[in-house]
């Protein structure tokens, strides 16, 4: 990968000086992020915005953190940009976003489970596993109130600190289901048919990477590496890597996601 010197050009002084800028990153959802077997953060987000790096002249310093550390360790300052995170009406306040992949919500039971398909609507007398702080909690606290407003048996959430960790809780027969982000409940189904099922997909997003609002050189810098990696094929060659075809978004538009964090 080379670096372009009208984007390198585009990088703000104080970044340009230190040669790196560092993401945050929770490594805990394969293909998008994980943890490979030599102990490397990689996927699909570490090698795209890697790629998008050198085109800025700059290495990218990855920093593993919890999910529920990202927006608090930007606006803190400890990271300059966070990786892989759902693009809502909240988080914009203080975080811009740069669209780079649709995802959605999925859920996933163990190949056992009687049901094939359980929707949000038909998952009253199951318990649940999600992500703390993610959308799927509110997403669990609503179709709980569904059930109770029918009269029916309550939804039983749990709050994990990765959808790995509510997997393998699926895995053991803690937990019936978990809801999570789709890229990673489709992968985790498809990898091992013998272990879970997908049983809901709805594809909508975006994904963003996150930068402090107050940041605008460096996320412009990025924002025009982005589409470079779209314009050059990095782009569509990771997302066939990966098997993340179906959830492209070239555009790579700014804080675009939903009006309402709930939709």
């Amino acid at each position: 990968m080379k670096r372009d010197a009208k984007i390198a050009a585009m990088v703000p002084q104080n970044i340009a000086q230190q040669g790196s800028f560092a993401a945050a990153v929770n490594p805990s959802s394969p293909p998008i992020k994980f943890v490979d077997g030599a102990g490397k953060i990689t996927g699909f987000t570490p090698e795209l915005v890697t790629a998008a790096g050198k085109m800025m002249g700059l290495d990218v310093v990855m920093k593993q953190t919890s999910f529920d550390a990202l927006i608090p360790g930007l606006e803190a300052r400890r990271f300059d940009v966070i990786l892989t995170i759902n693009d809502l009406a909240d988080r914009r306040e203080k975080t811009d976003f740069i669209d780079y992949l649709k995802t959605g919500t999925a859920i996933l039971g163990a190949a056992s489970l009687p049901q094939d398909e359980v929707t949000p609507k038909k998952l009253c007398g199951l318990s649940v596993g999600y992500v703390r702080g993610n959308v799927q909690q509110d997403l669990v606290a609503a179709a709980d109130k569904r059930c109770a407003d029918a009269g029916a048996k309550p939804v039983t959430g749990t709050a994990f600190q990765d959808i790995n960790a509510a997997i393998l809780a699926v895995q053991s027969g803690q937990i019936d289901t978990a809801w999570g982000d789709a890229p990673s409940i489709s992968y985790n189904a498809e990898k091992n048919p013998s272990r879970y099922k997908e049983l809901y997909r709805e594809i909508s997003g975006p994904y963003g990477v996150g930068v402090n609002k107050q940041d605008t050189e460096l996320r412009d810098a990025l924002r025009a590496a982005l589409r470079k990696c779209v314009e050059n094929g990095i782009y569509q060659k990771l997302l066939e890597d990966y098997g993340l075809t179906d959830y492209a978004l070239t555009d790579m538009s700014l804080n675009k996601g939903p009006a309402d964090d709930h939709a």
